[in-house]
């Protein structure tokens, strides 16, 4: 497919109907998402993505006729945290009696574009772009039929001025660095994967506001070796007295810590931010955590979009909404040097 373009108001049906090697008739039928042969139906979506083509008829049914529906797309949707998130919005949306229609780029910016487009063809009373990707081609077709759109959490690209509602662990950070602080923590290392985190980020801010230093390290995920590091941690000549690390890594840290010689957190203190892995029940200690729930963000789109549907008022700018939960459990204590644990 080729590369999509914003929408030309020049562009008309017959246009369309042209690139996709079909008659008007059969074009607009197949737009307008009435039966036709799924050949024709594939060549006249591509053709009006293509060239930017919204079909009038269905701008104006969109501004006048409510199908109750609700479109979502998902960059990825691969984790448990996604799918908490969707059960909030869905659950906050069912109250009001709109239907969600969720879908999945895969990874993808152009399909995600793609999608968006479907989704405007399918007369939904709004759309919501979670880590919105691609060029945003038919978000002026949104616009032009009164349709809400909303960001949420990131958006790249042409989805990047939407109105956004988005995650924050602020206060909950400060509350982790706070119990640091009051076991005489003064600094902390944070083990940062090398793809995006804002919790990670989150954290990092916190701790510079509560005056707390820190040292990021960049892992990689699939490469990370637990002993290896603890190893050399141990030999390091200014080693930390705390490890800040997602959930995966701690329960790693937590599971070559006997082999290291090291106690958790007579040796060193460790937090973890709760991600998509799950814990194993079988840990021998309780992990303190930044509990991450999805949940709030949810309920607080849901609540943005009843505004925007119902009473005309829209969302401007970034909402923020705290998602984070400060869980002091077993594996942080006095803070204490790793020195004389390797002399």
């Amino acid at each position: 497919m080729g590369t999509v373009r914003l929408k030309n108001p020049s562009v008309k049906l017959s246009d369309v109907a042209r690139l996709a090697g079909m008659s008007q008739a059969t074009a607009s039928r197949a737009l307008r998402g009435m039966k036709v042969h799924k050949k024709f139906q594939g060549k006249a979506e591509a053709a009006a993505l293509e060239l930017g083509y919204v079909l009038n008829e269905s701008a104006r049914a969109l501004r006048n006729v409510r199908t109750m529906t609700v479109g979502m797309i998902y960059y990825e949707l691969t984790s448990l945290l996604g799918m908490e998130l969707l059960g909030a919005i869905t659950a906050g949306l069912d109250e009001l009696g709109y239907s969600v229609m969720v879908s999945t780029a895969q990874g993808d910016g152009e399909r995600y574009d793609r999608l968006a487009h479907r989704f405007l063809q399918r007369r939904v009373d709004a759309l919501v772009c979670v880590h919105g990707h691609g060029e945003g081609a038919s978000l002026q077709g949104y616009a032009a039929a009164g349709i809400p759109v909303l960001a949420l959490i990131t958006q790249q690209g042409g989805y990047a001025n939407l109105p956004r509602v988005g995650p924050t662990v602020a206060a909950a950070s400060a509350q982790a660095i706070a119990s640091l602080q009051a076991q005489g923590h003064r600094s902390v290392m944070l083990l940062a994967p090398d793809r995006l985190t804002l919790p990670m980020d989150g954290f990092m801010a916190a701790a510079e506001q509560g005056q707390m230093a820190y040292d990021r390290v960049e892992i990689n995920e699939a490469t990370f070796d637990a002993a290896d590091f603890l190893a050399k941690l141990k030999r390091a000549p200014a080693p930390p007295t705390a490890i800040v690390a997602l959930q995966a890594e701690a329960v790693a840290l937590i599971g070559a810590a006997d082999a290291a010689g090291l106690n958790i957190p007579e040796d060193i203190s460790l937090i973890a931010i709760r991600d998509r892995t799950v814990v194993p029940a079988a840990l021998k200690v309780q992990i303190s955590t930044l509990h991450l729930n999805p949940k709030p963000m949810g309920q607080a789109a849901a609540e943005v979009l009843k505004a925007w549907l119902q009473d005309g008022v829209a969302l401007e700018g970034f909402h923020p909404v705290e998602i984070g939960e400060w869980i002091d459990r077993d594996t942080i204590g006095p803070a204490k040097t790793l020195r004389s644990v390797a002399s």
